[in-house]
């Protein structure tokens, strides 16, 4: 009678202590392409909720202009002058009650790859604190405005506004976080549609 086996081989101790590390590795792999996915995700969705809020105030900023002759500045300006364009113009929707309040200055342009939405009261609001708010990255941004028609001539978009006391029909306002990405423009109708043409 053969005595019976006791314990394991060298060869199978070997065996098993390389499969433990190989499935060790691939779940420690698992682990960090997870956090990794986690981390894009959440860096995604913080990115989303931050151009949302930008695209909410610039909106309401846009829509609550004051009455011409109600202010010595022009109402919108947009300058070319350095190599990306910066959007001026004077706005009530700044704080709510919308277009209650007095009149705003509010700067929209690119700075070192961060989009700056600056807003400085004006009038009866001087005392308030300025409102900043920034999106980033941002690497192009744009602005576009749109005429208005007249009976000969559709509108038509153009990149500037050379009109101090009147605002344009509508702006466009497009920005990108690199050259390869796009996002969708805000489009913002700043005057009625059926405004009669000259």
């Amino acid at each position: 009678m053969s005595a019976g086996r006791r314990g394991f081989t060298l060869l199978e101790v070997m065996v098993a202590i390389t499969v433990t590390g190989l499935s060790l590795t691939a779940a420690g792999m698992a682990l960090s392409a997870a956090r990794g996915t986690a981390a894009r995700i959440q860096t995604h969705e913080a990115r989303t909720a931050a151009d949302s809020r930008v695209r909410a105030l610039l909106t309401d900023m846009l829509r609550h202009a004051p009455q011409a002759e109600q202010v010595d500045e022009p109402l919108l300006v947009v300058d070319r002058a350095g190599g990306s364009p910066v959007l001026r113009f004077l706005s009530t929707g700044v704080r709510e009650p919308y277009g209650t309040g007095g009149a705003w200055v509010v700067e929209v342009a690119l700075q070192d790859s961060v989009l700056m939405v600056r807003a400085t009261p004006t009038g009866r609001d001087l005392g308030a604190a300025p409102l900043t708010a920034t999106l980033m990255p941002v690497r192009q941004f744009d602005v576009r405005v749109l005429e208005y028609g007249t009976a000969l001539d559709a509108s038509t978009w153009r990149t500037d506004w050379p009109v101090a006391q009147d605002r344009p029909r509508a702006i466009e306002l497009s920005w990108a976080p690199s050259a390869n990405a796009a996002s969708l423009p805000l489009r913002v109708v700043l005057a009625p549609l059926e405004r009669p043409r000259s």
